[in-house]
């Protein structure tokens, strides 16, 4: 059986919150860049509303179609979740009720009252592999459909990619071979826009006539995830090296990982806590920050300092300075990271003020001016001026993104980057 299915994928992602525009569909670019790596060809992907004949006619064709089809969504407890039951009518079988999913419910449940409703996410299609779910309540799936293999994989995205990484990667390889793909080189860039990225790779590709390596991206909210696949270890090598010659070390890292986790690591490293006192990020820095688990270990918390009064009440930040340089300025970015780590007792603290749009620019200050000040305990204060580009969200994630990064360089006394070039 083992590489003998085409390595061919359809992608259906199921939800009327989907094709009503409600809610956006991440999945298809997450699940496509992570499958082309793998050797997958995907032949489309596209969202199905909660209506049974539409769904029925989309999933029906795509096993006709794929050797692969993957579903996501549809397995939570209400009426109008229709994927295991469509997935079961296709393969011909009923459900069955699996009793260790619905220990797991009631365990995650942990004293609180579950509803009735709740049992219809222990069943599966008879004869289906159930794929456990460590961050939710409602495990995916496995199974055969005629000739196609078919996994249902739940709808929020932190449940589905780690599902998908630890649960159908090793199932996928057992089920179809490696395609060919023996080994990729996962890589990440952090403050580079997708364009540049695919420019620098090309251009090192060029350059190291490079011919049989593959990339593939998959942009999310703090970075870029890559991978390098084909050719030889060598090869891959050499062009990572090429990127990271071109973009700089502080931009581009091997392996997948987030800014906010090269940080926790390197004050983990320096028994350390980062405070954050933040303006035009408005909390986002915190966010990044406490979406990691773990994260109370390094993180005391954070001054949101809007107001130029706030400014002045939370962090000491002096009027004279305010009114003499502006809120967005190198001294006052510096005193609000010196007065955000003094009243904290951390160890360490990162403060941003900025113009992020798309009002409030002016000749010397246009909209995108940041500046970033990162204050150590045992090594000063240093600022950083940023003009970043684009809409509002992306000025604001691209500064939480850069007060990260800042930090990082500063802990590992490393040069943090060359402000002059263009995000």
């Amino acid at each position: 059986m083992s590489g003998s299915r085409p390595r061919t994928v359809v992608l259906l992602s199921a939800g009327t919150e989907l094709t009503e525009g409600i809610t956006q569909d991440s999945h298809v670019r997450f699940l496509a860049s992570e499958l082309t790596s793998l050797g997958f060809r995907v032949l489309r992907g596209l969202q199905v509303p909660d209506d049974v004949e539409l769904f029925r006619a989309e999933l029906s064709r795509a096993v006709e179609q794929a050797g692969l089809v993957i579903v996501t969504g549809g397995l939570g407890p209400t009426s109008d979740d229709l994927s295991r039951e469509l997935v079961a009518e296709a393969a011909g079988v009923p459900l069955d009720f699996h009793q260790e999913a619905w220990d797991a419910i009631l365990a995650r449940f942990a004293g609180r009252t579950v509803a009735s409703t709740n049992r219809k996410q222990a069943m599966a299609p008879r004869g289906f592999t159930l794929l456990p779910n460590a961050n939710g309540t409602a495990p995916g799936f496995h199974g055969p459909v005629g000739g196609a293999c078919v996994v249902a994989l739940p709808g929020p995205p932190s449940e589905l990619r780690p599902m998908f990484s630890t649960g159908v990667v090793p199932v996928l390889a057992r089920l179809f071979g490696t395609g060919g793909v023996t080994d990729v080189l996962w890589g990440t860039a952090l403050m580079v826009p997708e364009s540049s990225l695919e420019e620098a790779l090309r251009s090192g590709a060029a350059g190291l006539g490079i011919q049989d390596i593959r990339w593939g991206t998959r942009v999310d909210e703090d970075r870029i995830a890559f991978s390098l696949r084909g050719g030889t270890p060598a090869g891959r090598d050499a062009l990572f090296e090429a990127l990271v010659s071109t973009l700089g070390q502080t931009r581009v890292r091997r392996g997948e990982t987030r800014p906010a986790q090269l940080v926790t690591e390197a004050l983990l490293e320096r028994g350390a806590r980062l405070v954050v006192a933040e303006s035009c990020t408005g909390g986002l820095i915190a966010k990044y920050l406490t979406d990691l688990s773990g994260s109370s270990r390094v993180f005391w918390g954070g001054f949101l300092s809007y107001a130029n009064e706030a400014k002045e009440t939370l962090l000491g930040v002096d009027r004279r300075t305010l009114d003499e340089h502006g809120a967005v300025s190198e001294p006052v970015v510096i005193a609000m990271s010196e007065g955000a780590r003094k009243s904290s007792g951390a160890e360490a603290a990162v403060a941003v003020s900025g113009v992020a749009g798309p009002e409030g620019g002016t000749p010397e200050k246009p909209v995108g001016t940041v500046w970033i000040a990162v204050s150590l305990k045992d090594g000063g204060s240093s600022a950083w001026r940023f003009a970043f580009s684009g809409s509002r969200d992306m000025v604001r994630r691209r500064s939480a993104v850069a007060a990260l990064l800042a930090v990082e360089a500063r802990l590992r006394g490393r040069e943090f980057l060359d402000t002059r070039m263009k995000w």
